[in-house]
């Protein structure tokens, strides 16, 4: 995985760099296996103690016409600033000691046991990036939901990069497509300042734990933390098609209704500010049945936008217009409808 800009890393790129004892690299190996997102976000640390404070461009200068003896008027851009907090997310893995003897390999057996405490620090965090909302629980962070919260809207709004799907479901049975602009200045996971970017895992040993009943036993323990937020340096950056009917696209669509859609991401797609750039990277991320709805599109006889890319010993991948389609279970089937600006 590339490096995308001059400060944000993915997690993959902190694995070469980080741990030569292999713990960082284990539980990274971990984060990429249970949740696909985790391959893409990019980490930059934040400039605040808690959080990032970030300065979005609203408008930009408007040259105007020199003439003889004329003078030009003076312009500036303008722009807002918007303060992100990190949350800290923690669990402790106990694995009783009793259990470990008996095992082959002990310290393989515990580490199978933290796989799954490292999965669900992945999952929270992916759902914090789609639904993450602060203003209604402090426990979260600000995600894509909550930042590009209407329909429509005027260009350089929020609104602008999000197309209505279809008439929403009214019995909050929806989904969405998050197209995402991975970067420094685009979309990017943070980290407090002067803090490491991940998941820390400390080893506390052997230690005296309770079981639901308040019994005594004795177990290893692991501690793990995660320190994380979510910044928008651009927020035209990202796109998202919401309001998407879940017992449509699982149910039987005419061809016409199918074209209404592919016509829809096309259009969330090209809202997305230079999206050749190298700068960052898209993905587009749906849910389950969304992607089954692409991949059976595959064998429509109009499609000409959603293609299958097959490697030799890896999975085939679904595109859309040249942007990577993901299958993120973080992504509910489940949505209400988003209104209209």
């Amino acid at each position: 995985m590339a490096t995308l800009g001059t400060q944000a890393l993915t997690l993959s790129d902190l694995r070469k760099r980080l741990a030569p004892d292999g713990s960082v690299d284990f539980i990274i190996e971990a984060l990429l296996s249970a949740n696909p997102i985790m391959d893409d976000v990019t980490w930059k640390m934040g400039n605040l103690p808690t959080g990032n404070r970030t300065t979005i461009r609203t408008s930009m200068p408007k040259p105007s016409v020199r003439r003889i003896n004329r003078g030009v008027t003076r312009h500036k851009s303008t722009t807002m600033q918007v303060q992100d907090t990190c949350i800290i997310l923690e669990d402790r893995s106990c694995v009783d000691i009793e259990e470990l003897a008996l095992a082959p390999n002990g310290e393989q057996f515990r580490r199978s046991e933290d796989a799954a405490f490292v999965g669900g620090f992945s999952d929270a965090i992916a759902a914090n990036i789609f639904y993450g909302n602060a203003d209604d629980d402090l426990d979260t962070f600000n995600g894509l939901s909550m930042r590009y919260p209407v329909v429509g809207g005027a260009k350089n709004t929020p609104g602008y990069q999000v197309i209505g799907g279809m008439t929403a479901n009214a019995g909050a049975k929806n989904t969405s497509a998050f197209l995402v602009g991975w970067g420094t200045h685009a979309t990017s996971g943070i980290y407090p300042k002067n803090s490491q970017a991940g998941l820390k895992q400390r080893d506390l040993g052997e230690q005296t734990v309770q079981d639901k009943d308040g019994n005594e036993y004795q177990a290893v323990v692991t501690l793990f933390t995660w320190k994380a937020g979510l910044s928008v340096g651009d927020i035209r950056a990202n796109a998202a098609v919401r309001n998407i009917d879940v017992d449509k696209i699982t149910g039987s669509m005419q061809s016409a209704d199918k074209l209404k859609l592919i016509e829809k991401f096309v259009t969330a797609k090209n809202r997305i500010r230079n999206l050749q750039s190298r700068e960052k990277k898209v993905v587009m991320y749906v849910s389950e049945s969304l992607y089954n709805w692409f991949e059976i599109y595959l064998l429509d006889k109009n499609n000409v936008h959603v293609t299958r890319q097959e490697l030799q010993a890896d999975v085939p991948r679904l595109y859309f217009g040249g942007i990577e389609i993901k299958k993120c279970d973080a992504i509910s089937d489940e949505e209400n409808g988003v209104p209209l600006a």
